[in-house]
């Protein structure tokens, strides 16, 4: 029996899938496997597209194997592929850069193609418009016309990318630092992006005036060494209100300083029960965390290396970068200049400066002012699917199965990654996305398709 999987979104989340699908192959189930990505690169997306040696994996190259039961795959890669950075790694505390895995996403893609237990991967380099849903499979429709018919559809893209068009505001990951090494540069938002960027400036020998604006003007927590504390679910009061969890979180870290530990031991112990946690928090709660305690989350949960820290303590002290608490307002163009207004948030007054290039870098829980990707706009519009209760991505079930408007299941599309955010909130990081996966190569493996076969040609009948 060979089951055909169409998978939206070519990205890390998309390599993974496939390669879980390939993984639960067997004598009596085989997948034929389509990537349908418009993107020039496969298995790199955004995080793994940079070239930028400095741009490092928040993730230690232990944890970030794409498959969770082999959890040195990636490390083994590593010694055999890069030796010099897997030595390097070693004297890093485990982190490397980020093009790295890239490459090893792009072999795991190689090494599904010369597969026995699969057949070629398919990969379709146009944009996915939208879906329809049959009793016996769906069809995929691609932005050239054509139809692509599969037993099942996985949606692995992002829930929004920023467009070009969002006005003067520059794409961090397409736009490169100014050939004007004086340029007066802000960035919007203060995060690993943020992070990413001004390192990007600071290897270029950028001399001119950087300045960080966000709402908190709060930076990531560096790492420290890994020891995660060890906690169950008993442990953790699920279904409590926001404030009622987040004071017995303060009160375990401050318990487990006191006997010698580190808050970090506390945030790796809880990493496991995170989706769990979101899972029982009142709805007003969720909203409440994303009002006032979403950006101290980030900053613990989401750290950089020790020596991404340094440089940017450095730059801080040398006057080289500044961070202002503020939110943006608006930005025009002004000849090749932009005037930036946010609010600022110390003299409580509306700003405006001028800068040469303004880079946002604000993250995935910002909405677009452009909408959605046309896929997930035609399948909210159509009823075949609608948003979580806070807007941050589509609704999914516990089986990671889409959720239409009417609140049914479908047994034909999934969903992983960045997209389900507003469900199960950790799912950006490989950590969880390769968990997810896992669980979704598992269900189409046992799915029985009695009902209907799909023809040489690709035709559901």
């Amino acid at each position: 029996m060979t089951k055909h999987i169409v998978i939206i979104g070519g990205g890390a989340s998309g390599i993974v899938m496939a390669a879980h699908l390939a993984q639960n192959c067997n004598q009596a189930v085989k997948f034929r496997i389509t990537i349908v990505e418009a993107g020039p690169h496969l298995g790199r997306g955004l995080a793994y597209s940079t070239s930028n040696p400095s741009h490092l994996l928040n993730v230690r190259a232990a944890g970030i194997s794409a498959f969770a039961e082999v959890p040195d795959d990636f490390v083994r890669w590593l010694h055999a592929n890069h030796p010099e950075a897997a030595a390097e790694a070693a004297m890093a505390d485990g982190f490397v850069p980020r093009m790295f895995y890239g490459d090893y996403l792009e072999d795991l893609l190689r090494t599904l193609s010369t597969s026995a237990q699969t057949a070629p991967v398919r990969i379709i380099a146009q944009e996915c418009c939208g879906l329809r849903q049959h009793e016996a499979g769906a069809e995929v429709l691609l932005a050239d016309g054509s139809v692509v018919p599969a037993h099942f559809v996985v949606i692995a893209s992002g829930y929004g990318v920023r467009s070009a068009a969002d006005g003067p505001l520059r794409d961090p990951w397409q736009e490169e630092v100014p050939q004007d090494r004086d340029a007066r540069v802000v960035v919007l938002g203060t995060g690993l992006t943020m992070v990413d960027k001004v390192l990007s400036l600071l290897d270029a020998d950028h001399q001119g005036p950087i300045l960080a604006i966000s709402r908190k003007g709060l930076l990531p927590r560096p790492h420290g060494p890994h020891h995660p504390l060890s906690l169950s679910t008993a442990d953790i009061p699920l279904g409590a209100s926001i404030h009622y969890l987040m004071r017995w979180l303060t009160r375990l870290v401050v318990a487990h300083q006191a006997v010698g530990g580190d808050w970090r031991d506390v945030m790796d112990g809880l990493r496991p029960h995170i989706q769990t946690i979101w899972k029982h928090l009142p709805k007003d709660s969720r909203a409440r965390f994303l009002r006032h305690a979403a950006s101290f989350w980030d900053i613990h949960r989401h750290r950089m290396p020790q020596t991404q820290a340094t440089r940017l303590q450095a730059a801080l002290y040398d006057g080289k970068l500044a961070i202002k608490k503020g939110r943006f307002v608006d930005a025009l163009a002004n000849s090749d200049r932009t005037i930036l207004t946010f609010h600022d948030i110390a003299s409580s007054t509306c700003c405006d400066l001028e800068a040469d290039a303004v880079y946002d870098c604000r993250g995935i829980r910002r909405k677009s002012i452009h909408g959605l990707p046309p896929l997930l706009n035609s399948l909210l519009k159509q009823g075949q699917a609608r948003q979580d209760c806070l807007g941050l991505g589509l609704e999914f079930d516990s089986n990671f199965n889409l959720i239409d408007a009417r609140g049914k299941s479908s047994h034909r599309i999934f969903g992983l990654g960045p997209v389900t955010l507003g469900t199960f909130w950790e799912t950006i990081a490989i950590p969880d996305i390769r968990l997810q996966a896992q669980h979704i190569a598992r269900q189409l493996q046992a799915h029985r398709l009695e009902a209907f076969t799909l023809s040489k040609s690709g035709e559901v009948h």
